[in-house]
């Protein structure tokens, strides 16, 4: 038997997806597919044909997406299969090219992750469906719906909309009084961007003690953070808390507040989100409150375990939430905090 060829089309490393209701973000809104995934995945049968892979990844550079290509290559190794990268470096008409190259080369499956929701979901709608062969998605969720997109062989994600409103929630209930915020975000139009803003509103409307006095792009870059947080020190020098949707982004805010002779983690709290290795270490050093934690490594490796799934005719046909994996499920939260940030390891 001739082998059997996969593509993987990987997307956004932080993105975020669509639809304005709010679960809990260990709350699976269709049914979960994590306790399948996971069952396969431990009994870890090899497929007797060796298949190949192709990745068709949103980037491969950054820290999120490099370690999810890690991810990818762990559970090659353990099923046996090959892959194939195809980079769309966070361009979506790129990323339109290569999922029709991919396509054109008639693999027997595909693992997408799609740079924006919206395009993501005509190339689905438009290409990748029809080929009829398994797909899976990750890292954002598509075609206006709040996790799974019905007909995707899996979709493995935890970046939805409830998992930051969840993660707002979570700072702005540290408000116990009137309370000054600045926020943080990604870059304007993007979806993430939109995900976050909408976040900030339910905070608004739920925590009434908070008054948002800042809220601006940082690029995701502590460079702009810098510049946005210390603007936001100097009109409002009794800022209580500072929100951020990335570490490295969070890095900057800090710096910020450092430089207006004010204490990161005291006088200003910091609440961001990665739970990186180097966000980890802030947060048990006290300088952050807390970081909400991504897992870019487990989000491609399942992802691949659900489609190897699929190949073999055991289609999970739901969200597998990855707020409901083992990382999670040992710290018993998706936040890192001070009290349990010694039982969290970061893998990037």
């Amino acid at each position: 038997m001739p082998p059997i060829v996969v593509a993987v089309l990987a997307a956004a490393g932080c993105g975020g997806g669509s639809g304005s209701t709010s679960p809990s973000p260990t709350q699976t809104t269709r049914g979960s597919g994590t306790a399948k995934v996971l069952a396969f995945d431990r009994a870890g049968a090899k497929p007797a044909t060796r298949r190949r892979i192709a990745y068709l990844a949103e980037c491969t550079s950054n820290p999120y997406c490099a370690t999810r290509l890690k991810g990818v290559r762990a559970a090659a190794e353990k099923y046996g299969f090959d892959f194939k990268v195809f980079d769309a470096n966070f361009n979506p008409q790129a990323q339109l090219r290569l999922v029709q190259d991919a396509v054109a080369q008639g693999f027997d499956g595909y693992l997408f992750a799609p740079v924006a929701a919206t395009p993501g979901c005509a190339m689905w709608t438009s290409f990748l469906r029809p080929t009829g062969k398994p797909i899976v998605t990750l890292d954002i969720p598509m075609c206006k719906d709040a996790d799974h997109t019905p007909g995707v062989a899996a979709t493995v994600t935890m970046v939805r909309q409830a998992f930051f409103d969840a993660h707002v929630d979570h700072a702005f209930r540290s408000c116990t009084s009137p309370c000054k915020v600045a926020a943080i975000g990604g870059f304007t139009g993007s979806d993430l961007f939109t995900v976050w803003e909408r976040a900030i509103e339910h905070g608004k409307a739920k925590f009434p003690n908070v008054q948002v006095v800042s809220d601006q792009p940082g690029n995701f870059d502590p460079r702009v953070a810098l510049r946005v947080v210390g603007d936001a020190l100097r009109a409002h020098p009794d800022l209580d808390a500072v929100i951020s949707p990335w570490d490295d982004m969070t890095r900057g805010a800090e710096q910020a507040i450092v430089a207006a002779g004010k204490r990161p983690g005291k006088d200003v709290r910091i609440y961001s989100t990665g739970a990186t290795k180097v966000g980890v270490q802030r947060v048990q050093q006290g300088t952050w409150n807390e970081t909400s934690v991504f897992l870019p490594y487990e989000e491609s490796y399942y992802a691949a375990v659900a489609l190897m799934m699929a190949l073999q005719g055991k289609p999970v046909n739901a969200y597998v939430n990855e707020a409901e994996l083992p990382p999670v499920t040992k710290l018993g939260s998706i936040y890192v905090t001070k009290r349990n940030a010694a039982m969290f390891r970061p893998n990037y």
